[in-house]
């Protein structure tokens, strides 16, 4: 059987520059053939994360100081960046041309708070990269990245959030509205967490006090049957030291298209 690819979404806190070596540590522990960065403000942080890796890289401008980049080991043969309204922050399309045939990743960070006028910007961010999706026929890919919203029957643990956090989710009574999620669920995508762990929080922020499930993993119906594994990374040690958020990773047995 041929070696899984494996596929990596990081949120690396404001660009990664203090933490670049324990940024690099999770990288090069985990072993991913594709790396999906957010808060890649920085774009000598994903150069030089690429160079000591031997990836090939794209690194992109967000609609405003929040950039993103995806790294490669496998040659990336084309690319496009959408950071335009609806579709803020960004998402960057990067195809790759794996053996077993071509890839297309759709890295994504929509606008964060969990209020619902943020909320209903994700939903409509969505639509657009669905429609992006649809008149783009990119064949097997997948939608990952931090989507900075809450899947249905997620839990979200507000009473250990930072205070100001807590004094922005009082202001609409702490209900939290789950709308853009579903409108992915809804266009036949899995996501791949949830699949691999029905009754886990799989909570991907705060590191240090984790209690919300920010970042995804999701895969079309072809990429679905291939699905293997998806983990929240919390084994590496560097990655206390990282970022103020875990990476995810998943395992998928790719076969010829």
């Amino acid at each position: 059987m041929t070696k899984p690819f494996r596929i990596l979404t990081y949120n690396l806190e404001c660009g990664g520059r203090r933490q670049l070596e324990a940024i690099y540590q999770v990288l090069a522990a985990t072993q991913a053939d594709v790396i999906a960065l957010t808060e890649a403000d920085d774009p000598d942080v994903v150069a030089e994360l690429a160079t000591r890796l031997q990836y090939h890289h794209v690194w992109a401008p967000g609609s405003g100081n929040r950039h993103i980049a995806t790294l490669s080991r496998y040659p990336i043969t084309r690319w496009q960046i959408y950071n335009r309204p609806p579709l803020t922050q960004a998402a960057l399309e990067t195809a790759v041309s794996h053996p077993a045939g071509l890839l297309t990743i759709y890295n994504v960070h929509l606008l964060p708070f969990l209020l619902l006028p943020f909320e209903i910007r994700r939903w409509q961010a969505i639509g657009k990269l669905l429609t992006i999706i649809r008149q783009k026929s990119p064949g097997r890919h997948l939608i990952v990245g931090d989507l900075n919203a809450i899947a249905p029957g997620d839990r979200v643990l507000q009473k250990k959030n930072p205070a100001r956090m807590r004094r922005l989710m009082w202001l609409q009574g702490r209900l939290i509205f789950r709308l853009a999620i579903p409108r992915l669920l809804h266009a036949g995508y899995t996501d791949c967490f949830r699949k691999c762990h029905p009754g886990e929080d799989g909570f991907t922020w705060w590191t240090i006090n984790p209690t919300t499930r920010y970042d995804y993993i999701f895969a079309d119906a072809t990429m679905t049957q291939c699905l293997q594994r998806c983990e929240v990374v919390t084994w590496e040690t560097a990655v206390f030291q990282a970022s103020d958020h875990f990476p995810l990773l998943a395992d998928f047995q790719l076969c010829g298209q």
